[in-house]
């Protein structure tokens, strides 16, 4: 499949915007509920990394379809 120019960037856009404020929950999860609840901890702890690694595919896809698609 390919995608235009357009479509890569809102990849791109999508995956970045993901991984900062899942970042920024991965520390705010470290410094707050790692803490004071190890049980929610523990809940948090695989929907963040989920979360990280799709932003950080959804990155990579924009930034490979950018390439791909001429600049």
């Amino acid at each position: 499949m390919k995608l235009s120019r357009r479509q890569c960037n809102m990849l791109l856009g999508m995956g970045l915007v993901m991984l900062f404020f899942w970042v920024t929950r991965g520390y705010t999860w470290y410094a707050n509920d790692l803490q004071s609840d190890p049980y929610l901890a523990l809940v948090h702890l695989p929907i963040i990394v989920i979360s990280l690694a799709i932003g950080a595919y959804l990155t990579y896809l924009g930034l490979k379809g950018r390439r791909q698609a001429g600049g």
